[in-house]
C-alpha cells in the first residue's frame, strides 16, 4: 500500500503521543486528531500542525465510545484511513473500539481494555503464569473491607494507586494501616483530574516489590514481538514514585536482560498486544522480573529519543508502520556503546528559579546535549516531585560510555543546584 491521499486518525496526542503527528507525516500520511480538548489545549506540536494545516482537527469526546466510533465513521466517508491510532495511554480502548467498528488494524477491544485497567491486567497476566504483586482492587465504598483483608492475607508495606491512571498519579507506598487510611482519606475529599479524567475512586491495593526498576521497550508486528531497549528507570524518594530520569540502555547482565525480555513477551502475548509499540514496567526482584503495567503505546517521558540515539530504531515511525501495514524499517546504525539519558528537573526543598533561560543556555552546552529544556517561569515556586507536576524541566544527553554519562550528568546537577534558590518564606 501507499500512503499517498490516505489519513491516519491519532486519538488524544500527548507526551510522546505528538511524535506521531510527524512521523505520519514524514511516511505520508494525512493527519486527523481527535480530542476531548480544545484546540488551545493541545500540545504545541498539535496545535502548530493544525495552524500549518498538515494535521486536521476535530473535538469529540473520545470517552465516549458511541460518539468517537460515530465521529470515526463521518471521518471515514469523506477521507480514506489507514488506522486509527492511541496518542496517549487513555485513547487506547477508543482506539480499539473504532478499529473495530471500521474494520481497520487494531487491538480487540477486550484486549485493550485489559491494557488499561490494572485489575484485568493483572488477572490476566496472573493466569497466565506472568508475575505480578499480589493485590487487591476496590471502590471507595469497599475499601474498609478490601483493606482489612489485604492486611490479613498480603500485610505492608504495600503500594496504592488508581486502576486507570497514568504518569505516577497518586501512586503511593503504605507502611500501616493508618498510612494507608490517610491515603483513602485524601481520596475521598476529590478525585485528581488527569486530561479530564478524574482518578482516585478505583483503586489497586498490592504487595511493595523491593528491587530496581526497569521498562521494556518494543513492538509487534505480524504477532512477532521484538524487544529494542531495556531502559533503567530513576526514580525520587518512596513514599512517592515521581520517575526523575531514564537510561538507555540499562547495565544489566545477560541473564537480567534474558529474565526481562522473555517477561515483557510472555505479558504481551497474556494481553493480547498484537500490534503496535508497547512499553512494559517492571521491578527486578530476588527470584526475577515482577510486572508492575503495560502500556500499548509510545513510552513517555522522551524514552523514544533515547532509543532512536542509541539504537536507530524511531518508535513513532514504528507505531505509524505497525498500525497501516507498512513495511518495518531497519533501524539506523549507531556506534556500539553509547548511551543516553533523559533527567528531569526537581528539588529537595521549596525553591525558586530566577532565570530558566540562563539555566537552559547552560545546559545546552553539555556534552552530548541533544535537548535541554527549562519549564517553569521565572521565580516560580519549586516544590519537591511527588509525580510528573512538579518537575520543572529537562535534559537528554548522549555519551560513549556510562562513565561519561555519568560525568556529564554530575555537571548537569552541579548546575541546577546552583541556579535554584531555596524559597524565602
Amino acid at each position: 500500500m501507499t500512503a499517498q491521499n490516505q489519513t491516519v486518525l491519532l486519538l488524544e496526542p500527548e507526551s510522546s503521543g505528538l511524535d506521531l503527528i510527524k512521523a505520519a507525516a514524514r511516511l505520508g500520511f494525512r493527519v486527523h486528531i481527535f480530542d476531548h480538548r480544545p484546540l488551545e489545549e493541545l500540545g504545541a506540536a498539535a496545535r502548530q500542525a493544525v495552524n500549518d494545516k498538515t494535521a486536521d482537527y476535530r473535538r469529540v469526546d473520545v470517552r465516549a465510545t458511541h460518539t468517537a466510533v460515530a465521529a470515526a465513521k463521518e471521518l471515514s466517508a469523506r477521507t480514506p484511513l489507514s488506522a486509527v491510532i492511541p496518542g496517549f495511554e487513555y485513547a487506547v480502548p477508543a482506539a480499539a473500539a473504532i478499529a473495530a467498528a471500521l474494520a481497520l488494524p487494531g487491538l480487540d477491544p477486550q484486549d485493550a481494555e485489559a491494557l488499561r485497567e490494572k485489575d484485568l491486567m493483572k488477572t490476566r497476566l496472573q493466569e497466565a503464569g506472568v508475575a505480578v504483586a499480589a493485590g487487591v482492587c476496590f471502590d471507595l465504598a469497599q475499601a474498609a473491607q478490601a483493606t482489612r483483608e489485604f492486611a490479613r492475607t498480603v500485610g505492608f508495606p504495600a503500594v496504592i494507586k488508581p486502576v486507570d491512571g497514568s504518569g505516577s498519579l497518586l501512586v503511593r507506598r503504605v507502611d500501616d494501616a493508618a498510612q494507608l487510611n490517610a491515603y483513602l482519606e485524601l481520596c475521598r475529599r476529590g478525585t485528581v483530574d488527569s486530561m479530564g479524567r478524574p482518578m482516585g475512586a478505583h483503586l489497586l491495593l498490592e504487595r511493595y516489590v523491593p528491587g530496581a526498576e526497569y521498562s521494556v521497550e518494543g513492538y509487534v508486528s505480524g504477532h512477532d514481538v521484538t524487544v529494542v531497549a531495556v531502559t533503567q528507570k530513576q526514580l525520587g524518594a518512596e513514599p512517592d514514585f515521581a520517575e526523575l530520569g531514564h537510561i538507555v540502555d540499562a547495565p544489566l547482565g545477560a541473564a537480567e536482560r534474558h529474565a526481562l525480555e522473555a517477561t515483557a513477551t510472555a505479558a504481551v502475548r497474556a494481553l493480547g498486544l498484537t500490534l503496535g509499540v508497547f512499553h512494559l514496567e517492571a521491578r527486578l526482584a530476588d527470584d526475577g522480573p515482577v510486572v508492575m503495567e503495560i502500556g500499548a503505546r509510545l513510552p513517555g517521558d522522551r524514552i523514544p529519543v533515547l532509543v532512536s540515539q542509541v539504537h536507530g530504531v524511531d518508535l513513532a515511525q514504528t507505531m505509524i508502520r505497525c498500525h497501516t501495514g507498512l513495511p518495518l524499517s531497519p533501524a539506523t546504525p549507531r556506534p556500539r556503546a553509547r548511551v543516553a539519558a533523559s533527567q528531569f528537573f526537581t528539588v529537595e526543598t521549596a525553591s525558586t528559579l530566577q532565570d530558566p533561560d540562563l539555566l537552559a543556555r547552560q545546559l545546552s552546552t553539555l556534552e552530548g546535549c541533544v535537548e535541554a529544556v527549562v519549564t517553569c517561569e521565572p521565580g516560580a515556586l519549586l516544590l519537591p516531585a511527588t509525580d510528573w507536576r512538579q518537575r520543572f524541566g529537562r535534559l537528554i544527553v548522549t555519551a560513549p560510555d556510562r562513565a561519561r554519562l555519568e560525568t556529564v550528568l554530575a555537571e548537569a546537577h552541579h548546575l541546577i543546584r546552583t541556579a535554584v534558590r531555596v524559597h524565602d518564606r
